[in-house]
Parts: structure tokens; sequence; C-alpha cells
């Protein structure tokens, strides 16, 4: 339950002015809910903000609009991982659920007397991580909150967590970030490389578009549309494509999968290209879209979805891939007349 790496967490980004500022008029005010969902698209910095906010309630400062400091031994030990009265609910390994025990050691901890800065705070990232029993687990806590307790929930998918979590919360939302304020961003960090086409890729995220750039993530995404047309005009052998895809990250491959996907079907329904993930191919995505029943597209962007949320349940990665291939070979086959 330990924070994670957050070297930069304190850097204020640029998109979060508006929330970080009603968040701190009501901290101020004294009228902080006890439960905030941090939710919007992945990418945009919402573990971040709640790394901030988190260290914000237990900072010291004598001034309450100065905090998290950065300078005062209770930030120096939420910096560190080592506040008493901090802590990170987080899976045992990425892409893994939050289990109950975790939960169940949450409540007890929120049941204890605060050792240092009044508040005891809790952040729990991914939230949608959390599984059935700890979501469970959690409802009661979120129901009776101990006075002193706080939880900031972060989500980049609050649409899979309960009714009943989402209705106990107060939700700090954030929206895709515009292009000139995500270029402008990557470009003062000293970023190379083709910034509108990484923002326009990661959906107007500028953290998922600069691990795009470093992580060469245009060059894969493009690669999954060639893939995707290979096939589709039964040019590559599906056997080997599945076997490619099962030696990558399965959560980067969905991800690509679904962004491709989803262009397909804007450009199926008549969407316009500058709101696609890959504008620099849309005559490459419009040649295949043409030959593809727009219902079945939906039925295929529909179950990456479905294969995105079944990840936790440690997929075999091979199997998972040839069902792929399978479903768009059988999508993509030629009609008979």
């Amino acid at each position: 339950m330990n924070a994670p790496d957050t070297a930069e967490a304190l850097e204020p980004l640029p998109w979060h002015t508006d929330q970080w500022q009603r968040l701190t008029a009501r901290r101020q005010a004294g009228n902080l809910p006890h439960a905030l969902l941090i939710a919007g698209p992945a990418g945009v910095g919402k573990t971040r903000f709640a790394q901030r906010l988190a260290n914000a309630l237990v900072c010291t400062h004598d001034d309450p609009a100065a905090r998290p400091c950065g300078a005062c031994q209770a930030c120096h030990l939420a910096h560190t991982g080592a506040h008493p009265d901090l802590f990170w609910v987080t899976p045992e390994e990425p892409g893994r659920p939050i289990r109950i025990d975790a939960i169940r050691d949450l409540i007890e901890r929120a049941a204890l007397t605060t050792q240092a800065s009044g508040e005891r705070v809790f952040v729990i990232a991914p939230a949608d991580a959390l599984n059935r029993a700890a979501a469970n687990a959690l409802l009661k806590t979120l129901e009776e909150p101990t006075e002193a307790s706080r939880m900031l929930l972060v989500s980049s998918a609050p649409h899979r967590l309960p009714a009943t979590i989402l209705s106990r919360c107060q939700r700090v939302s954030f929206r895709p970030v515009p292009p000139e304020q995500g270029r402008e961003w990557l470009a003062a960090r000293g970023v190379e490389g083709d910034l509108d086409a990484a923002l326009a890729a990661s959906g107007g995220a500028p953290l998922a578009a600069l691990a795009m750039l470093e992580e060469a993530g245009l060059a894969r995404l493009e690669q999954r549309l060639d893939d995707l047309a290979a096939l589709a005009s039964r040019r590559a052998d599906p056997l080997q494509t599945a076997a490619a895809w099962a030696e990558d990250s399965m959560p980067a491959l969905l991800a690509d999968l679904r962004r491709v996907a989803a262009d397909l079907v804007r450009l199926g329904a008549g969407g316009e290209g500058p709101r696609l993930y890959l504008p620099g191919r849309t005559s490459d995505l419009q040649k295949t879209a043409d030959h593809i029943n727009l219902q079945k597209l939906f039925h295929f962007l529909d179950e990456v979805n479905r294969l995105e949320r079944q990840l936790v349940n440690n997929l075999n990665p091979q199997m998972l891939t040839e069902k792929l291939v399978n479903d768009w070979l059988s999508l993509t086959r030629p009609e008979k007349r």
C-alpha cells in the first residue's frame, strides 16, 4: 500500500487547474467530500492529481493554499510513501485485480486514530480493478465513513464500478486535453517526434502521448492497422499474425486494436477524419471499413472491450490472439452473392 514512483507528482499539470482550484476552495471551506472519484481518460494524469491531493491533505504548511508545500516533514514522508496517515491500495501486479484482503486492511486502518495529520487518506488506483468481493467490502466504508478518513478513487473506466460505489462518491472529471495545450506541454519537455499524431493516437491524453513517443507506440499502432488490413484481404498468414501478437503486451495489443476498431466504426458510420486515432491513415482505414458490415465492426469492438475487462483473469495470450484473429477473419469474410 505504498505510493507509486512519483518523482514528478507535485508538478501541476496545466489541464488540472480548474479541478484543483475547485477542490482547494472546498478543502479550505472544510466541506471536501469524504469520497472522491477521480475519473477520465487514461493518460491525463489522474493518479498524479490524486497523489498531489493526498499530499495536500496531510501537508502541515501554515498556509492551506500552499499545500502541498513539498518541504515539510509530512510532504517528505508522503513523497517517500512512509507517511503514517497516507495509504495506497493498488493491484499486487499491473493488470491484476485488487482483492478483498487489501480492502479489509483499509477498513482496519480507517478505524484507527490518525497519527500525524488529523486525516487519514486512502488512494485506490485503479478503482476499477476492485474485484466484486473487494468492491462490496469497500461499500460499507463508503456508506459509513469514519470522520477522519478520506477516500480517493482513481479510474479510467468508472463504468466498470458498481453503481452503489459511484453513487457514494463525488466525481472529479477530466476530459481529453485540447491539442494545443497537449502540444505545448510536450514541446516544453523537449519531446521530439510527431506530437500531433501522438496526441491523436492517445485520444488527447498527453501522458499517454509521451509514452507512445518514447516507446514507439505510434509505429506499433499503425502496424496493427496494417495487420488487420492484410488479414482482411487474406494477404497475411493468420497463425503467424496471432503468434506475433501473442509476443506483445496484452493490454497494449487490446488498446491498439480498440483504437483501430473505433476508427473503422467511426468511418463506417460516416464520421470525420480529424477525430480519429489515426487521422494520417484515413484513406487506408476507409478502404478497410468500406468492405465490412458496420454491425459486425461494432461486435468486434465490443469483443475487444470485453477482453480488456477480462485481462485481470490472466487470459492465455496465444488463445486470446488466435480468437481475435479468427473473429476478424470471420467478420471480413466476403459475403456470398
